[in-house]
C-alpha cells in the first residue's frame, strides 16, 4: 500500500498500517488469508503437469499433496476445508494464467 491509498483509507477514517519504505515488490496479506497463503506456497512445487509433443499443460495441484501441507500447517479440520475451498479458486485462477500464457 502507497501513501496516496493509505491517504484514502485515512479520509475515510480507516486507520491502516503502511510501510512507505517498501518496494515495488512489497505486499499485504489480509489476516484471513494468511493460512491459505501459507498453505500455497507449501504446495508450489506440487503441480501436475502433462507433457506432450512440444507442448506442456498444467493439470491442478496434486491434492495428495496438498492434504499433506494442510496437515503439516496444523489447521483444524474447519479451517482446513475453508482453507481448501480458497486454495481451489487460487488454483482455477492460476490455471488461467497458465493457459494464457500458451498463446
Amino acid at each position: 500500500m502507497d501513501a496516496e491509498l493509505a491517504g484514502q483509507f485515512e479520509r475515510m477514517g480507516v486507520a491502516v498500517e503502511h510501510d512507505v519504505n517498501a518496494g515495488p515488490e512489497a505486499f499485504e496479506i489480509m489476516a484471513q488469508n494468511v493460512d491459505c497463503f501459507r498453505v500455497w506456497l507449501g504446495c508450489e512445487t506440487q503441480w501436475r503437469v502433462a507433457v506432450g509433443m512440444g507442448s506442456m499443460s498444467w493439470l491442478g495441484l496434486d491434492y495428495g499433496a496438498v492434504d499433506v501441507v494442510l496437515r503439516r500447517v496444523g489447521l483444524e479440520t474447519g479451517r482446513a476445508n475453508e482453507v481448501f475451498g480458497d486454495l481451489m479458486v487460487m488454483e482455477a485462477q492460476a490455471l488461467g494464467v497458465f493457459g494464457e500464457e500458451k498463446q
